[in-house]
C-alpha cells in the first residue's frame, strides 16, 4: 500500500492544551521501560522518555481517536534544532548504552520507503520533525491517521491491517539527534537515537 495523501498533521497550542487536559490525571512511572503502561486498552496511554544516560527526560502520551492517533511529546535536554521522531517496532528502551537498538526498526507493515516527502509513499512510522529550543525543550503534538494504539470498531477500515501499535512486544517512540530530511533511506539522515519512550502491555 502506498500513501499519497499527507495525513500526519502538526497541531498547535489548542490541541496541545486539550491533550494535556485529557492526560493530566495520569502519572507516568514507566521510566522508558514500558512497564507499567498507564491507562487501559480503551483509554489514553503515557510513559516516560529516557535519554542515553538512562535518566528520565520527558513524557509521551497517546490518545486513540476514530480516525487515527494523537501523539503528544514533551522533552528536555535535546540539542537546539530539529530532530527526527519515529515509531519503532518494539517497546524496549532498556539498552541505553547501545543507543536504544532494542526498540527495533520502524513500524512499516506495508514495506514502503521512508520519508513523508518520498513520492513512493512513506512508512506509518514517519512523523514531522520535532523542534527543540535553545533551552533544549521540545513540546509538540502530531496526528497520524495510519496508526492506532489499540483496535477499535472502525480501526481496520481506517488504518488497515498491521497498523495497530500495541502488539505483544509493544512499540516505542524514538527521537534522533538530527532532523529527518523525509527522503533519504533508511531514516532520512536523522542519525543516532537520543531519546526513547517504550509502550508495552
Amino acid at each position: 500500500m502506498i500513501f499519497r495523501q499527507n495525513s500526519i498533521r502538526l497541531f498547535g497550542a489548542g490541541a496541545v492544551a486539550a491533550l494535556l487536559a485529557a492526560c493530566g490525571a495520569q502519572e507516568s512511572t514507566g521510566y522508558g521501560t514500558g512497564d507499567p503502561l498507564l491507562g487501559d486498552l480503551d483509554g489514553d496511554f503515557s510513559t516516560d522518555f529516557i535519554g542515553t544516560d538512562g535518566e528520565t527526560i520527558g513524557t509521551a502520551a497517546i490518545v486513540d481517536g476514530p480516525n487515527g492517533a494523537l501523539f503528544k511529546v514533551d522533552l528536555e535536554g535535546l540539542s537546539q534544532g530539529w530532530h527526527g521522531i519515529h515509531l519503532h517496532q518494539v517497546g524496549d528502551c532498556s539498552d541505553t548504552t547501545e543507543g536504544f537498538k532494542a526498540s527495533g526498526g520502524h513500524i512499516n507493515p506495508d514495506g514502503n520507503e521512508h520519508g513523508l516527502l518520498n513520492p513512493n509513499g512513506y512508512e506509518r512510522a514517519d512523523m514531522p520533525n520535532l523542534y527543540a529550543g535553545a533551552d533544549g525543550r521540545a513540546t509538540a503534538s502530531f496526528f497520524n491517521s495510519y496508526v492506532r494504539v489499540t483496535p477499535g470498531e472502525e480501526a481496520a477500515s481506517l488504518v488497515g491491517a498491521g497498523a495497530i501499535l500495541m502488539d505483544p512486544d509493544g512499540f516505542a517512540i524514538v527521537v534522533h539527534e538530527n532532523p529527518d530530511d523525509h527522503m533519504t533511506q533508511p531514516i532520512g539522515g536523522a542519525g543516532a537515537r537520543v531519546a526513547c519512550a517504550a509502550f508495552s502491555r
